[in-house]
């Protein structure tokens, strides 16, 4: 098992133990090529980071500790918020500028849909079959798969401008998802 934790400003991936000692252990840093957000992992050894300022996902191998792959998440613009569905092997990327859900394959990194969201994503989650962006302009859009490869915005959602992941308790449809004012 390894802690990953991405370094924002530094565009560093780092990777360490949990039982990592403070005192005198630094952690494996991998650069992303790029200022990263939000991180998932396939619990295989592949983790795909999002590069806010390149508008791309960093692929990366943690046995070689590299980027493997950088793909471009365009239509969609700056890439905030992250989610992965292990079981479909989809990528949600809740991009900024524009304002997108782009779903891609996490296998090779084709975008295959691009749906509108609110403004200011911030957070983006899976949540029962659902793909969740938070945004600040006070909106939780729901894209929902509706035949293989088909997708839509099932719901908006109104929420509390400036809401992120984290506390309040919204209903989407019989599923729950939790968000927190900033």
């Amino acid at each position: 098992n390894k802690v990953l934790v991405s370094c924002g400003d530094s565009g560093v991936l780092a990777v360490f133990a949990p039982d990592i000692d403070l005192k005198d252990a630094k952690a494996e840093l991998v650069p992303l090529g790029g200022k990263s957000e939000f991180l998932a992992s396939d619990g295989k050894g592949t983790v795909f980071v999002n590069l806010e300022e390149k508008s791309a996902v960093a692929v990366v191998d943690l046995q070689a500790k590299k980027v493997v792959h950088t793909w471009p998440v365009a239509p969609g613009g700056v890439a905030v918020g992250l989610a992965l569905d292990r079981e479909k092997g989809r990528l949600y990327i809740g991009c900024r500028k524009p304002q997108k859900m782009i779903v891609m394959q996490a296998t090779d990194g084709k975008v295959i849909a691009d749906l509108p969201i609110g403004m200011g994503v911030d957070f983006t989650a899976l949540d029962d079959g659902a793909a969740l962006a938070s945004c600040h302009d006070g909106t939780l859009s729901v894209v929902r798969e509706t035949a293989p490869g088909k997708f839509e915005v099932a719901q908006t959602v109104t929420t509390q401008v400036s809401l992120t992941g984290g506390i309040y308790q919204v209903r989407v449809g019989f599923s729950r998802f939790s968000l927190s004012a900033n």
